[in-house]
């Protein structure tokens, strides 16, 4: 079972969430002219920089984000998003929940920087082939 989830971590790495083809789609189909023509109680989703600029979301940390605590929210608690009856499908939510987690970034990023050696006494040492 823990090489499973060695697995999944290491495919999590190779296909991050993209914001343009998978984010911004959602936000498109589903914040209507209240946060895309509009902005609605200071948020506008119309892109990336405006999302981000809104300090709606905290990059790496879905949890701490207005913008997840607003998409989980109980359709009957106030400030649920969207609002109403017309809720996000579970996908939706945890496809922006990995992409806050992951970083927020603007694009997929598939780069690994910096040293991914865990065992490693340290990381200032050049890697002999």
């Amino acid at each position: 079972m823990d090489r499973l989830k060695y697995i999944l971590v290491l495919v999590g790495f190779v296909f991050a969430v993209d914001y343009e083809s998978q984010i911004q789609p959602i936000f498109n189909d589903n914040c209507g002219n209240c946060h895309l023509g509009n902005s609605s109680g200071g948020l506008n989703l119309s892109n990336y920089e405006n999302l981000m600029s809104s300090g709606s979301v905290v990059a790496g940390d879905a949890l701490s984000s207005i913008l997840y605590d607003r998409i989980t929210r109980d359709s009957s608690e106030a400030g649920d998003m969207p609002p109403g009856n017309s809720e996000l499908s579970q996908d939706q939510i945890d496809l922006i929940a990995a992409w806050i987690d992951e970083g927020a970034l603007p694009e997929e990023s598939s780069e690994i920087s910096g040293c991914t050696d865990p065992n490693a006494m340290t990381c200032d040492d050049e890697i002999d082939p």
